[in-house]
């Protein structure tokens, strides 16, 4: 295994852990979901803390320690600020990363899958309908990864993604 890696990856979360340290989740075409540590991130001087908010693009440099990868230098590709201006799209955004997260295993390349997500960011950008564009892109999601042949209803998916991450599944309404 190498020990570098240098990667285009969407922002899916972080996780705080202890002192200025942070555990991030990532979805890159190479290499799938990416856990990583990102240490000093939450220092006030950090550079690399803003790149790494949730919905973000970006060009990640990673180094490898044991099976661990390490965040080491990260560029902002794309912010999709429209997106962020409205707190419906917001919200919607969080629901569809909260399925992607608990559905994708690490380290498995998906290029559909990450095709589709960014797909879904500019469709979200673009959209005045925020409510279609999730339900639309969470059946071609399930689609994609082989959990579903065909579209459903929003209730119906819901119910689909609760049954395969065994959890309750955070409110589609607002």
């Amino acid at each position: 295994m190498a020990r570098t890696l240098k990667t285009e990856a969407i922002v899916l979360k972080k996780k705080p852990l202890l002192n200025k340290d942070a555990l991030v989740f990532l979805f890159s075409k190479e290499q799938g979901k990416i856990v990583a540590s990102a240490k000093g991130i939450k220092k006030i001087t950090s550079r690399r803390s803003p790149h790494l908010e949730t919905g973000n693009l970006i060009s990640a440099f990673f180094s490898r320690k044991g099976e661990r990868l390490y965040l080491q230098e990260t560029k902002l590709i794309s912010g999709f600020s429209e997106l962020k201006r409205d707190q419906k799209k917001i919200s919607r955004l969080y629901q569809f990363f909260y399925i992607l997260e608990k559905l994708l295993p690490e380290n498995q390349k998906e290029d559909i899958v990450y095709n589709l997500t960014k797909s879904f960011l500019v469709k979200l950008s673009q959209s005045a309908s925020d409510y279609d564009i999730l339900s639309l892109y969470l059946n071609k999601l399930l689609m994609a990864l082989g959990y579903s042949r065909q579209s459903h209803g929003i209730i119906e998916l819901e119910a689909i993604i609760s049954d395969l991450i065994n959890e309750k599944m955070p409110s589609f309404n607002i």
